[in-house]
């Protein structure tokens, strides 16, 4: 049979050479557009410009959902070559791992950026985060090697490794009261010291779009690992939800930087209460770990 090569037919289906070429028209058009409405062009040619805008963004958009099942096959094939990717697709618990591997690396250069910028800008804000960050980094690291030395111990007995897995959960609960009382103290620092200095709307828009990703996942991810009743996972969980909670909290404070006028009493006090909330949910989360991990091994003991 013929391909059918009709104008339609080729533009509900192209080739990818094609659907290529579209994208990168589409992000040029965009950007194109975007840099013309900042500068408050009204020339004829602008209009067409946002006319060729519209109209790539909502065929690349046609494209997308009509090519995901092509690339997600793509994808898997040639992933399942490999033994680390085979992994990663076909094993949510070594995916997890492999993530929360990333965090760690993303936390320690995010303590190290807040931590340069506190010393150039001579700012106690950066310098707060910068040593929150490091401590989440420490935790992370640390139940990693939990992890690993668990492994070792165990030997492959599955009973003597949801033990392990079981006390790794309890300690990262009690864990968690010690990041809630550096927390607490970053908070209060935060409330008498100075805002930190103001980003650019654009990037405190991006900022939010990136933190309301964070807490959308790490909402979800807790809520899918909880059925798996898989101790070492929820706690790589909760740790993300902890952060997410936190990054919520930054966002806050950067928000109120780039767009109120000054730093009031009500900025204050609106800081001091999502603070102290993020405070309450890592309690939270503590107590209810060390009490699930106990309850959890007395019955395995029994």
């Amino acid at each position: 049979m013929k391909k059918d090569i009709r104008p339609l037919a080729f533009l509900k289906d192209p080739p990818a050479w094609f659907m290529l070429t579209v994208w990168g028209a589409a992000i040029i058009f965009i950007a194109l557009a975007t840099v013309l409405t900042i500068l408050s062009q009204e020339h004829w040619y602008v209009y067409a410009i946002y006319v060729c805008a519209a109209v790539f963004l909502a065929y690349s958009v046609f494209l997308i959902v009509r090519g995901v099942p092509k690339i997600k096959r793509v994808i898997v094939e040639r992933a399942q070559k490999h033994a680390f990717t085979q992994n990663i697709i076909s094993s949510y618990g070594f995916r997890t791992t492999a993530f929360f591997v990333v965090s760690l690396a993303i936390n320690v250069a995010f303590a190290l950026f807040n931590g340069a910028m506190g010393i150039i800008m001579h700012s106690i804000w950066y310098g707060i985060m910068a040593c929150y960050y490091l401590f989440l980094s420490a935790l992370r690291g640390g139940l990693l090697l939990g992890n690993l030395k668990a492994k070792k111990l165990a030997g492959g007995d599955e009973d003597a490794m949801g033990m392990f897995k079981l006390k790794i959960y309890r300690m990262c609960g009690i864990s968690l009261f010690v990041l809630e009382a550096a927390l607490a103290a970053a908070v209060t620092l935060m409330v008498l010291s100075d805002r930190p200095t103001a980003y650019s709307e654009i990037m405190a828009i991006t900022c939010a779009a990136y933190t309301f990703y964070k807490i959308i996942f790490a909402v979800i991810n807790v809520c899918k690992v909880k059925k798996l009743r898989d101790p070492l996972l929820q706690s790589f969980r909760n740790i993300n939800l902890t952060d997410a909670a936190v990054s919520l909290l930054s966002l806050q404070v950067t928000l109120v930087a780039v767009f109120s006028d000054g730093q009031t009493a009500e900025m204050n006090t609106l800081n001091a209460i999502t603070g102290f909330a993020v405070c309450a949910l890592t309690i939270v989360l503590g107590v209810t770990m060390i009490v699930s991990a106990t309850m959890r091994l007395k019955k395995m003991r029994q």
